[in-house]
């Protein structure tokens, strides 16, 4: 329900100019690294699907949320609803965008980037994005509020021990009333050692970015299949 509901607000929130300049990074890194296959894991609405279909690369998209899934496909972007557990093909690069990593729970960690290395053929990439302190502390955490002609978003995050909790509410005129949705999200905080659990992925590089702060409130970690 929250990954749904989550996607159905994400087109208000505004974050289109970040996104893009996120997007940027990951295709050039992918473009350099020469991939021709590219498996996008939690692929959204499909854009860096397409952004990657558009530099002549096959790229496949995985989603846990069926609406998600759903605006990829209807956007052109060949997309499934799938956990990255149960793929079964290989693929030379593998991409985690925007958050991605943030949503696993530290105990899940370790078997989702071994789950990541078996997608992976020998020599293959895995590139990923993980929000900072900084990111959490003083970007991510706080209330947002939209307002639409027929829709009315509320948004409150608060980050306690390493924990991003986002309440939702969502009130969606029908007629001359409001039908509320509300659910939550929860983000984790990693720091970068935690992403080196899986023996089969060696840390290759990181780069730290800013997307919304005055400080690096991004890394991007290029991983490589060993």
């Amino acid at each position: 329900m929250s990954l749904d509901l989550y996607g159905e607000i994400e087109p208000y929130l505004g974050f289109e100019e970040q996104k893009e300049r996120l997007y940027s990074i990951f295709l050039s890194k992918i473009l350099k690294s020469g991939a021709k296959s590219v498996l996008d894991i939690g692929c959204g609405s499909g854009e860096m699907v397409i952004k990657l279909k558009n530099s002549s690369i096959e790229a496949v998209g995985i989603d846990l949320s069926k609406e998600m899934v759903r605006r990829a496909k209807e956007r052109g972007a060949k997309a499934q609803v799938l956990d990255i557990c149960s793929v079964a093909d290989r693929y030379e690069a593998a991409i985690a965008v925007f958050d991605v990593l943030n949503y696993i729970d530290p105990a899940s960690l370790k078997n989702f980037l071994c789950c990541v290395d078996n997608v992976l053929k020998q020599g293959g990439i895995f590139i990923c994005d993980i929000n900072t302190l900084y990111g959490f502390e003083e970007v991510a955490q706080g209330s947002l509020i939209i307002d639409r002609e027929d829709r009315f978003v509320s948004l409150d995050a608060v980050f306690e021990e390493g924990r991003l909790e986002t309440k939702i509410d969502l009130f969606t005129k029908r007629g001359d009333m409001y039908e509320r949705s509300g659910s939550k999200i929860v983000q984790y905080y990693h720091d970068i050692d935690s992403l080196k659990s899986c023996p089969g992925l060696r840390l290759k590089e990181v780069d730290f970015v800013s997307l919304f702060g005055e400080l690096s409130d991004k890394a991007i970690l290029t991983f490589e299949k060993v």
